[in-house]
This record gives C-alpha cells, structure tokens and sequence, in this order.
C-alpha cells in the first residue's frame, strides 16, 4: 500500500490532495460511527478504529518514506483530518495528534529517528507541549522527571513525547539566563499514566496525565526548540521544510472544522421535520432559522478556505524551496485560529437553529457542541492566537514565539 500511494504522488501535481488517502478515509465512516459511543465511554478510541487508522497507513502521512511513510502534503492531511472529524472527533484527532509529532521527529539526529522507528511506521506518538518536565543533564543524555496534562491517546502510544526545561534549577540563579526548552520522546513502558480525563467533550482521546521519574533519555531521542535546525538525512523532502505552525496548521483545527460541518448537515435534517413549541409549521420555514444557517454556513467556508488556502501557499514554498517569513508564519497561524473559531460559531449558530433539541444526548448536535468547546483552548488555536498574528505584523515581539519556529 506505501509503494502503491508513494508512486501516486510522484505521477500527480504537487498543489492536488491525495485522492487515494481521502477515499481510504471516507471508507472508514461507518466504522468510526459504529464504534463512537463505544469511545465516548470508555474514554479511549475503540481497537477497531485504532487498528484501521495503521491498516490505511493513515498514521504514516508524516513518516519519510525512507522509513516506511508516505511525507503526505499538508493539504491532504488536512483534508483526511475533517473527513475523519465529521464521523468520529476522537478518531481524527488519535490521527492527528501522532501525526505532529511524527513530524517533529525531523528535527531528531539520525539515530534517534531510526530508533523510534525501529520496529515499523505503523507506530502512535502520544505527546503534550504546553507543561514542560525537568531534565538534568547526565552522560550522554537526560534524566527526565515530572508529570504532564493531556497527553491524548497515551494508554495506545509506543512512544511518549514532551518538552522539558534542561537543568532548571541550575540556571535559574544566573542572571537573565533561561533554561534551554527540549523535546524528548520516551517509551511509553517507562511513563506512569495517571486516569485524569474526564473532560466535557473529546472524551474519546483519552487525554490522561502521565507521570515520569528518573527515566533516562540519550541525546539522540532529543531536540532543541529553536527556529533553526538540519532536518535530519530521512527528512530531506519538501514536507520537512514546513514550519512547526503549518504542521499544526494542517492537523489541530481539521477534526472541528468536521465535527462542524456534522453539525451543519445534522441541523438541517433536523430543519426539514421539526414542529417547534408552540409554532404551527415546521422550523425550515422560520425566517431566524434560515438566516442563522446562511450565516453558519458561511462563517465555517470562509474559516475553511482560509486555512487550505494558506497550507497550499506554504506547500508551494516548501516544494520551491522558497523559504517562510515570519508573517508568512503568522498566516498560518492565523487560518488555523480562524478555522477552530468559525467551526466554533458554526456549532453554536446550529444549536441555536436547533433549540432544545441540541442539548438532548440522543442528539448529534450536543457532542458537537461539547467536542468544539474543548479544542477552542487548544494553545496552537485559540483566539488568543488572533493577538499573536496581530502582535507579528505590528513588529510586537509576539506572546507565542512557537510562531517563529
């Protein structure tokens, strides 16, 4: 299946998606239906839609293909995200979570890509990057302790990755001298995961704490977070010349921009069969309603193609080689805050169309609402990444300097 689709993408342009990857995607539908409540309550995807999403080799869209991957452009990725997102938001999202930091291995040395890799690219990467661990500096490497939120998918990971502060007891009593921020990546086996998730919506990630003491790290299974690095020997093609916002860009905000759109369609069924309290017609002919789903619709499009319209440029530059700007970068960063808070809106304006109706649990509309609620803090696409964009393109130095990574 890799060689298949490796051949595809060579013999089409460079600026189309990958239809191949969208009908394998598309295929899965009604399993992630099936198997959706089954994740909701459990509070962990389902085996059947784990094990379909490796099968698809959907889960190797950002492993080079020297590895065994298939270096997907982020356009495709980010439309396999909405595609999976309008059946099942946990399933995209136990994709797309993984598929950042498969990315991210890019920035590793050789051997600690080769590593991680070891045993095949149908492998999960569970991570979280906001709340750092502390590494000490050792021989050769780091010793790594501390817990750490939101780590979605941990209990089906093989490798766990986070930041870490390096020796930041030592560097604190220096003057203006910050810690150095790394990545590290950890076999799972050697975290503690803690059961913590019991959040409104996205329920089905299971995104628990995990908990590591004195576990070793080589130097080779790290990275520094800085702008700047040499994508390692395997990370040679044009997908490695994406910034670490674009990666974000093409994964985080696809599965709400789908969970949207479900609840779109969702209400408009709903519209065409309803009799509201106290109305002798059904909701379709209300006025309020047809203009609240003009306004829906057109809200989530315009979020949509902002963000596609952005990876596209992104993705020209990286296979030009022409290099990103920092408003460039900004752009990005833009379209993906954009796209999370117009499925945002769009989800409130159909629960409104809706009524009581939305708020029911037998209803499509009320896990929509709780799924979006709980990504719109997502730190890569929240509104407070509004404020980045702006603080960029009026020369502040920006709140979020991930954007210039």
């Amino acid at each position: 299946m890799t060689g298949t689709r490796s051949t595809q993408a060579t013999s089409r342009s460079l600026w189309e998606p990958d239809t191949s990857l969208l009908d394998a995607a598309r295929a899965l539908a009604p399993l992630l239906r099936a198997h959706s409540q089954e994740a909701e309550r459990e509070r962990r995807l389902s085996r059947p839609v784990l094990e379909a999403l490796r099968e698809t080799g959907l889960l190797r869209m950002t492993t080079p293909r020297s590895l065994g991957g298939l270096e997907t452009d982020p356009v495709t990725r980010a439309l396999v995200g909405e595609e999976l997102g309008r059946h099942d938001s946990a399933a995209a999202w136990t994709l797309e979570n993984p598929l950042d930091w498969a990315f991210f291995c890019c920035r590793l040395p050789d051997a600690g890509a080769e590593e991680i890799y070891r045993g095949g690219a149908d492998i999960l990467i569970a991570a979280q990057f906001g709340r750092p661990l502390l590494a000490t500096s050792t021989d050769g490497g780091y010793r790594i302790s501390g817990r750490a939120p939101f780590v979605s998918n941990c209990y089906d990971a093989d490798w766990i990755s986070s930041t870490v502060l390096v020796d930041a007891d030592d560097s604190a009593g220096a003057a203006g001298d910050e810690p150095e921020m790394r990545m590290v990546y950890v076999p799972r086996e050697a975290c503690e995961i803690l059961d913590t998730w019991d959040g409104l919506g996205m329920r089905g990630t299971g995104s628990h704490d995990i908990s590591v003491t004195d576990v070793y790290v080589p130097t080779a299974r790290t990275f520094p977070m800085v702008p700047d690095f040499e994508p390692g020997s395997h990370y040679r093609g044009p997908l490695y010349r994406l910034p670490v916002v674009g990666a974000a860009a093409s994964g985080i905000p696809t599965p709400m921009l789908g969970v949207a759109r479900r609840a779109l369609d969702a209400v408009t069924d709903l519209a065409r069969t309803k009799t509201p309290v106290a109305s002798g017609g059904l909701l379709k002919d209300r006025a309020s309603a047809q203009a609240q789903l003009g306004r829906a619709e057109a809200i989530l499009r315009s979020g949509r193609l902002l963000l596609l319209d952005g990876l596209s440029e992104a993705w020209r530059r990286c296979v030009t080689g022409e290099p990103h700007s920092l408003e460039q970068k900004a752009d990005l960063l833009l379209g993906m805050a954009h796209a999370m808070s117009s499925a945002v809106q769009a989800v409130e304006l159909a629960c409104g169309i809706a009524g009581t109706t939305a708020f029911r649990a037998s209803s499509p509309l009320e896990r929509c609402f709780r799924d979006v609620q709980t990504m719109r803090h997502h730190v890569f696409a929240s509104e407070h990444r509004y404020g980045t964009f702006g603080q960029v393109y009026l020369g502040v130095p920006p709140d979020f300097p991930v954007v210039a990574f």
